[in-house]
């Protein structure tokens, strides 16, 4: 009868991967922005980063899985804040202020996270927006509709709740559609005011 091989005493590698310190992300996360800058998305490569950052690109990739979670969350580091918390006590204004701490437009030319002039195409490029372009403003409108449910501000059989983020999301999509520019807060607010809030508290 054959001998049953020793356990190893080596942790799984999943627990071996050491984690990026902060300094060290954001480093990275700069260079990738300054290169996407410079060179434009289609010649950036992952290699680049890892060469100027003096990374392995297997750090790079087991860090943020593909070059447009990469690039979308290096935009995201520079360009935009973590969120506050929202919590005025009115659903309307709760909204309000998240409408106005989506992204902006950008100016023509610059480099862009835009629903119409994104930087990446493709299946990774939606994944890597909804894992990190769109994932706090969703969370922070869930915070919110929970909130206001328990507070009675909303009823909880209220069918709206099932199409909000689809239409805080879809807001900013089509008004690029229909009229050729991103949609900024002023016009969130308005079709916010318009048909979401009134369905909210129908």
């Amino acid at each position: 009868m054959s001998k049953q091989a020793p356990a190893s005493n080596q942790a799984p590698a999943s627990t071996r991967r050491k984690r990026l310190t902060e300094e060290r992300e954001r480093e990275i996360l700069d260079v990738t922005f300054d290169l996407v800058a410079e060179v434009g998305y289609e010649q950036a490569t992952v290699d680049e980063v890892a060469r100027r950052t003096k990374a392995s690109t297997a750090t790079l990739y087991r860090q943020w899985d593909n070059k447009p979670k990469l690039v979308i969350t290096a935009m995201m580091a520079r360009k935009y804040p973590p969120l506050p918390h929202i919590d005025t006590g009115s659903l309307r204004d709760d909204l309000v202020a998240l409408a106005r701490l989506m992204p902006a437009p950008p100016p023509t030319g610059a480099p862009t996270l835009g629903s119409g002039q994104a930087v990446v195409s493709g299946p990774a490029r939606d994944q890597a927006l909804r894992d990190v372009l769109f994932a706090p403003y969703l969370e922070a409108l869930r915070a919110m509709l929970t909130r206001h449910g328990e507070r009675g501000t909303i009823r909880a059989d209220n069918p709206a709740l099932a199409h909000a983020e689809m239409f805080l999301m879809g807001s900013v999509f089509v008004e690029k559609l229909f009229t050729g520019t991103e949609a900024d807060a002023d016009q969130l607010i308005a079709v916010m005011d318009a048909l979401l809030l009134p369905a909210l508290t129908s």
